[in-house]
């Protein structure tokens, strides 16, 4: 079961790692080369910037691992956030002595892809899907 675990935790590694920033700019090349030099120069290096839409941030940090809206007296926000998922694992020794006089010992690792660390939050508004706000926890 163990080993599923680990598995598990490899598998979402390497696909939350398979898009790089020149893949989904080649992707999306015609509408890349309608951005300004500064929107470029952002978004080649993995950054945003106020005002930036929807298409430009995903051609920076990729999709969000989650969506979310929040509705209040001044509109609809949608919100973007950014997690980075790490498996958790522990590894743990252990050593036996028997009454026989035997000795054992052993060695074990543990662990589940379940340890997620928040490191983007993007705001988007309603009424013109842009970048309203974000922060940065890396």
């Amino acid at each position: 079961m163990k080993i599923s675990h680990l598995l598990c935790a490899l598998a979402i590694v390497l696909i939350s790692g398979c898009s790089t920033t020149s893949q989904r700019i080649a992707a999306s090349g015609a509408q890349f080369n309608r951005y300004s030099a500064t929107e470029k120069r952002l978004i080649r290096s993995g950054q945003i910037a106020i005002g930036f839409d929807e298409d430009q941030v995903r051609m920076a940090l990729g999709d969000p691992s989650h969506i979310k809206s929040d509705t209040s007296s001044s509109g609809t926000r949608y919100i973007w956030e950014y997690h980075k998922i790490e498996p958790n694992y522990n590894i743990f020794n252990s050593i036996g002595i028997s009454s026989r006089g035997g000795v054992s010992g052993g060695i074990g690792i543990g662990g589940s892809p379940t340890h997620s660390e928040l490191r983007k939050h993007i705001v988007f508004e309603r009424s013109n899907q842009r970048v309203s706000d974000f922060q940065s926890f890396e």
